[in-house]
């Protein structure tokens, strides 16, 4: 009898081997997703594994699961593995990010590695996300029937994580800016100062317009090239007065008037806005910026400025008017 058992298992065992072999080998998964946020506020839940824990669908199959990060946590090259008795050991990490759009991932948890690429579109005034799966268990029939239970799986870990990614992005504060944290280098110039009231537009544009003028009569006579846009320097500000230091980037050995002198700009990490329109509603902003700061837990840490794009005298059209606004900030 039990001779005839062990018989049937080996007949049941071969014949599921046999079928793992006609079964399929590759495993694709796809699922999207439609986030009312900001591609930024997306892809930095994407982007950045530590953040990761907040919407991971199989860390809800063991609480006690151990992550250990790699050297880098955000971008290509961010990495972590997990020891998990429930759900066995692996690793993860990103082979490619693209900022705002993509990120693709590679996971190592069987003999054949599985692939993911996650990619964000635009969709009206809303985001898609995209979550895409792909695995090759090759010849191996075990690993064929692995991927047959596996597919409902991973398709419950998309539709987890999407309501999970949805719900925090849409909590997010709404920015109608693009805002970006970038390092910037350090930029001689040389520049003329005022103090006046930020409370009129037009009598801070005449009086930039007069500075600028000075500065671009001198730096010809003195044959100094201007090596980029325009900008202006805040170093104070209140709502009654403000500092304002209106100036043209030269070289560094760049040789001016005794009356002038070259400057330097502070290098280092800032937040930088792109603004589009005419400069009376600048403020705008300025306000979004100072709000993106406290969301983001950063220290404002300098002088703030603008940078004018646009010509003026070359654009009269103030609506294509484009000003970069820059915020040196530090990390708490």
């Amino acid at each position: 009898m039990i001779k005839k058992i062990l018989f049937i298992l080996a007949g049941l065992i071969v014949l599921l081997v046999l079928i793992g072999f006609v079964l399929p080998a590759k495993l694709e998964v796809s699922k999207s997703v439609t986030i009312h946020a900001a591609a930024p506020a997306v892809f930095e839940e994407i982007n950045n594994l530590e953040r990761w824990e907040a919407w991971q669908y199989w860390n809800t199959h063991d609480p006690d699961m151990k992550i250990t990060y790699g050297e880098k946590k955000e971008g290509t090259g961010a990495s972590y593995s997990w020891t998990s008795s429930k759900m066995g050991d692996g690793s993860l990490s990103i082979t490619e990010s693209i900022p705002d759009k993509s990120i693709a991932i590679e996971m190592k948890f069987s003999e054949n590695p599985a692939r993911g690429f996650y990619s964000l579109e635009p969709d009206g005034e809303n985001t898609k996300l995209n979550f895409n799966f792909s695995n090759d268990a090759g010849m191996n029939p075990i690993g064929h029937w692995i991927n047959v239970f596996m597919k409902s799986e991973i398709e419950k870990s998309f539709d987890y994580a999407g309501e999970k990614i949805k719900g925090i992005a849409e909590a997010k504060p709404l920015f109608m800016h693009v805002f970006t944290e970038v390092n910037i280098p350090s930029v001689g110039y040389v520049g003329l100062t005022t103090t006046m009231s930020p409370k009129d537009p037009a009598a801070i544009s005449a009086q930039a317009g007069k500075m600028f003028t000075e500065l671009d009569n001198m730096l010809k006579k003195a044959k100094v090239a201007i090596t980029g846009y325009p900008f202006c320097l805040y170093p104070t500000y209140t709502e009654e007065s403000m500092d304002m230091v209106c100036a043209f980037p030269v070289a560094a050995v760049a040789k001016v008037p005794a009356k002038y002198k070259v400057m330097h700009t502070e290098g280092g990490l800032a937040v930088k806005g792109v603004y589009q329109g005419s400069y009376d509603n600048l403020q705008a902003i300025h306000n979004e910026i100072a709000t993106y700061i406290k969301y983001k837990n950063l220290t404002e840490n300098g002088t703030v400025w603008e940078v004018y794009v646009t010509d003026p005298m070359m654009e009269k059209d103030t609506t294509q008017w484009i000003t970069e606004v820059y915020y040196p900030v530090k990390k708490n």
